[in-house]
């Protein structure tokens, strides 16, 4: 996150928490009137008209409410340009295990049962997910490993994620 963009979130936090102070604040005042119009004191210590303290309530509430709800706006813009970040990462991702597959290799069956096992699925949860026998899902992982030059799951899964988190290409 850039230093402009940090700066502008917590401008949002801050309104937000701004908005909060005001909103509490009105309602403390509506509860002592309320306290003191059903108790018959006054319980409220300004001497001002009971309509300029309400108009002084509207004025706050609808103040807060408008920099909630812009705030909320940026937010929700904010959450789509992430869920477009990740949408864009994971294909590029996806784009970049297939073309690992094509360099070793693999049948289609092979690439199935390979992104399986990237995912964290077990030999039966695979067997189960193709419709095939746990031996053959062992066969296919096997030909995957020896196709990649892997030792095993462990491997197979470290492959992709060490150089994601390295952000280094996977095909250099």
């Amino acid at each position: 996150m850039g230093a402009e963009q940090s700066r502008a979130r917590l401008w949002r936090m801050r309104t937000l928490a701004a908005s909060f102070a005001v909103l509490l604040a009105c309602q403390a005042i509506l509860i002592l009137d309320v306290l003191g119009d059903a108790y018959g004191i006054d319980i409220l210590p300004w001497h001002f008209e009971l309509e300029t303290i309400e108009l002084l309530i509207i004025g706050g509430q609808t103040l807060s409410l408008i920099a909630i709800g812009w705030t909320l706006a940026a937010f929700w813009r904010e959450h789509g340009r992430y869920r477009e970040a990740v949408r864009t990462a994971s294909g590029q991702l996806l784009e970049t295990i297939n073309r690992r597959f094509d360099v070793w290799g693999l049948t289609e069956s092979e690439r199935e049962v390979a992104l399986l096992l990237i995912k964290g699925l077990s030999v039966s949860e695979i067997a189960r997910a193709r419709n095939s026998r746990p031996g053959t899902v062992k066969s296919q992982s096997n030909a995957v490993y020896r196709k990649a030059g892997l030792r095993g799951r462990g491997e197979l899964a470290a492959y992709f994620v060490e150089d994601l988190l390295a952000g280094d290409s996977l095909l250099e």
